[in-house]
């Protein structure tokens, strides 16, 4: 994929996914009324005031190393601003884009925001309609952080993605895998391997301020 990151490459990757939030959030039809049910083994989460997040962005995702192409970093930075607004108090933001070095390796981008999240579930709605081209929405194992978790699919002429997002009581985030030859089968292991390599919980209330704008 080092090769695969063209300008065209960006910018159908950007009409899926920020064109929704620049359009309007309109439900689209095809895509489910209702939230899927969570798989069995989400486990509990733990209420905000007994616990935090505190989010890092790692130097490589297995074969990938952070990449600083301009208009993905903007898309980054355009959905850390949506999803700060769907946490009360949001106290630390954490995004970037990876990119492997041949075409197997498809780019990642990993947007998140740690705050207190009232419902999961509703909050996880909010995350996808935000997303109207993402269609194909399912519920995933969240893994061993809790809370839950769906992925979707998108495509623009060539182009495809495959979007997971997660909703626990402290934070909220997206792992966006981005393809330019072929559409992705389930992330699965790989969505969660990530979203733990991202997100810490952390016991006690948290210090730090609240972010603002």
């Amino acid at each position: 994929m080092g090769r695969a990151i063209t300008g065209a490459f960006a910018r159908a990757v950007l009409a899926v996914m920020v064109g929704g939030a620049v359009v309007g959030c309109s439900h689209q039809p095809g895509r489910p009324a209702d939230a899927p049910s969570p798989p069995a083994s989400v486990q509990p989460s733990a209420s905000p005031s007994s616990m935090r997040a505190r989010l890092e962005l790692p130097m490589r995702l297995g074969d990938r190393s952070r990449f600083f192409h301009r208009p993905l970093l903007f898309a980054v930075d355009d959905n850390l601003e949506q999803l700060g607004r769907l946490v009360d108090d949001p106290r630390d933001r954490a995004g970037q884009v990876y990119n492997g070095e041949t075409d197997a390796d498809y780019a990642v981008l990993v947007s998140a925001v740690a705050g207190s999240v009232r419902d999961e579930e509703a909050t996880l709605d909010e995350v996808f309609r935000l997303f109207p081209r993402v269609r194909e929405v399912r519920a995933v194992d969240p893994g061993p952080l809790g809370g839950v978790a769906r992925c979707g699919n998108g495509r623009s002429d060539q182009h495809y993605v495959t979007m997971c997002a997660w909703a626990d009581r402290i934070s909220i985030g997206t792992v966006t895998f981005l393809s330019p030859e072929k559409r992705l089968g389930p992330p699965g292991n790989e969505f969660v391997e990530i979203r733990s390599m991202v997100e810490f919980p952390i016991p006690g209330p948290d210090p730090r301020p609240v972010m603002r704008g």
